[in-house]
C-alpha cells in the first residue's frame, strides 16, 4: 500500500512540473508576439512658451519613413516597430526642431509623453517685389497724343501735330488740336486703322452706347468701325449738345441721362423709355448749399432789377430768385462750382453718387429706389472731385492726387467701403481712365522731348 501511494505521489509531482512549463512556454510564446507587434506611441507636442498644444507639428522616427502629423490640440500617434529604442525627430515652421528618445516602455505606456518646442524665428531670403511699371499704349516720334478713349472696339487715340489755343473771352484756355488723326487700336495695342479729321477737334466723347464721337470746333462725328476700317459720319454740334451728351448710359430699353446745366446747383437723372417714347425721373440732385448763395443774390439786388426779375418771372414762370442768381453771374463766381453726382449703372443697378447728401442712392431699372449707402471717400481734401468707372466689370474708383503723387482707390457701391490705394507711377498724369482692371492715362516727363504718350498701369 505504501508503495503504491509513493508512486501515485511521484505521478502527480511529474503532472504538475509538466503543466507548469507548458504554462511558462505559452507566456513565453505570447510576450514574443506581443514584442514582434508594432507598438503605439503617443504623445502630445506643445509650445514651451505658452502651454498651448501646436497644430501640424511633424514627428518622424529618424532614419525611416514613418511619420505622424499633430492635430488641433498637438496630439499625436506613431507606430515604433520593435522593443529597441527609437530616435525622433519633431518639427514645426517657427519652432526649433527637436530630437528626443523613446524606448519600449515609453510606447506600451497608457499616458501620452509631453514634447516641448521652443519658439525660433525664420530667416526667410531676401525678396524684391517690384509693382508692374506703366506699359506704353501709343507713342509717336512725330504726333502727340490729345485725347483717347476705349470700348469694346478697342482702344481710340486722338493725336495731332501741333495744339492752337482760343483766346476768345468765354474760350480762355481752351486747347484746339490742328491736323489731328483718329486711330483705332485692338486690345494688344497694333494699330488697325486711322482717319484724318477734316477740322480742328476739341476732343473725344462718347454716346449712350459707349460709341466714339470727336467733337470738332464746327461739327462732330461719330466714329465707326467696320472690317477693321474708321469710317465718321458728321453731326452738327447742336445735335451733339442736346440730343448726345446728355444720355451718358444705356440698360436694356432705356437711355440714361441728365439735364445737368453747368451754370445751375441742380440737375435731374432721367432715364428714356425706348418704347413709350417717355422721360422719367429718376432723382433730383441739388447742392443746397451753393443753392442757398444762388438764391440769395436776389436780396442784394437794386430794387430796379428786383423789378425786372419778378416781371421775368411772369412771363416764364421761373422763380425771381434763380433768374436774380442769373442776372447777377453769380455762376462765374469763384464760390460757384457746377454739381458732380454721376449715375454709375453697377450690376443692374442704378447707382447716383450724390456727394450733396453723403449718399450712394440705389435704383432698380424701373427707377425704384433700393436703399441709400452712406459714402465719405469725398471729405478727402486730396480727392479730385472726380469718379472713374471700369465699363468693363463695373467698379468704380475715386481718384485722388497730392503734390506728385496720384492714386486711385475703389469704391464698393454697396457699402460705401474704400479698397486699398492704387498709385500711379508717373507724375502728373492726365486724362486717367480705368478699363478691364487697368488705369490708362497720358504723360510726357517734364522737361523731355518725348511727345505726349498714352500708357497703362495695372490697379488690381
Amino acid at each position: 500500500m505504501y508503495a503504491i501511494r509513493a508512486g501515485l505521489v511521484s505521478y502527480l509531482r511529474e503532472r504538475m512540473m509538466s503543466q507548469r512549463s507548458i504554462g511558462v512556454l505559452i507566456a513565453g510564446m505570447l510576450a514574443a508576439a506581443a514584442m514582434s507587434q508594432d507598438l503605439v506611441l503617443r504623445g502630445r507636442v506643445i509650445d514651451a512658451a505658452t502651454g498651448r498644444g501646436i497644430v501640424d507639428a511633424h514627428v518622424r522616427l529618424k532614419g525611416t519613413s514613418t511619420i505622424a502629423v499633430s492635430d488641433v490640440n498637438g496630439s499625436f500617434e506613431l507606430a515604433c516597430p520593435g522593443p529597441a529604442a527609437v530616435t525622433m525627430e519633431v518639427s514645426r515652421v517657427g519652432y526649433a526642431t527637436l530630437e528626443l528618445e523613446a524606448d519600449a516602455q515609453a510606447c506600451m505606456d497608457q499616458e501620452p509623453f509631453t514634447v516641448r518646442l521652443l519658439p525660433r524665428a525664420v530667416d526667410l531670403p531676401e525678396v524684391t517685389i517690384d509693382r508692374p511699371k506703366p506699359e506704353v499704349v501709343y507713342q509717336r516720334d512725330d504726333l502727340h497724343v490729345g485725347d483717347y478713349f476705349t470700348n469694346a472696339d478697342g482702344v481710340w487715340v486722338l493725336t495731332y501735330e501741333r495744339p492752337r489755343l482760343l483766346h476768345r473771352e468765354d474760350e480762355a484756355g481752351k486747347q484746339v488740336f490742328r491736323d489731328a488723326r483718329l486711330h483705332l487700336l485692338g486690345h494688344d495695342f497694333v494699330e488697325r486703322s486711322s482717319v484724318r479729321l477734316p477740322t480742328d477737334v476739341c476732343r473725344l466723347r462718347h454716346d449712350a452706347v459707349h460709341r466714339v464721337v470727336v467733337e470738332g470746333t464746327s461739327t462732330a462725328w461719330v466714329a465707326m468701325q467696320e472690317g477693321g476700317e474708321v469710317f465718321l459720319s458728321a453731326i452738327d454740334l447742336k445735335t451733339l449738345y442736346e440730343q448726345v451728351l446728355p444720355w451718358t448710359d444705356s440698360i436694356p430699353g432705356q437711355l440714361l441721362g441728365s439735364d445737368l446745366d453747368p451754370t445751375f446747383p441742380a440737375f435731374q437723372h432721367v432715364g428714356y423709355d425706348l418704347m413709350a417714347k417717355a422721360s422719367h425721373t429718376i432723382c433730383t440732385v441739388q447742392d443746397d448749399f451753393r443753392m442757398e448763395l444762388f438764391r440769395s443774390q436776389y436780396k442784394y439786388m437794386s430794387g430796379h432789377d428786383k423789378v425786372v426779375a419778378m416781371d421775368l418771372a411772369l412771363e416764364t414762370g421761373v422763380d425771381a430768385e434763380i433768374i436774380a442768381g442769373y442776372m447777377t453771374g453769380f455762376h462765374k463766381d469763384i464760390y460757384f462750382r457746377s454739381p458732380y453726382a454721376p449715375l454709375f449703372v453697377v450690376n443692374d443697378t442704378l447707382c447716383v453718387f450724390d456727394h450733396y447728401k453723403e449718399r450712394v442712392r440705389r435704383y432698380l431699372p424701373d427707377h425704384r429706389m433700393v436703399d441709400e449707402i452712406p459714402i465719405a471717400y469725398h471729405r478727402d481734401r486730396n480727392w479730385k472731385h472726380q469718379l472713374l468707372q471700369d465699363r468693363k466689370d463695373g467698379s468704380v474708383y475715386a481718384l485722388y492726387a497730392r503734390n506728385l503723387r496720384t492714386w486711385l482707390r475703389r469704391v464698393d457701391p454697396a457699402t460705401g467701403q474704400l479698397g486699398p490705394e492704387r498709385a500711379l507711377d508717373h507724375p502728373f498724369p492726365e486724362e486717367v481712365q480705368v478699363h478691364d482692371g487697368y488705369a490708362y492715362f497720358i504723360y510726357r516727363p517734364y522737361g523731355s522731348v518725348q511727345h505726349r504718350t498714352l500708357y497703362r498701369q495695372a490697379i488690381r
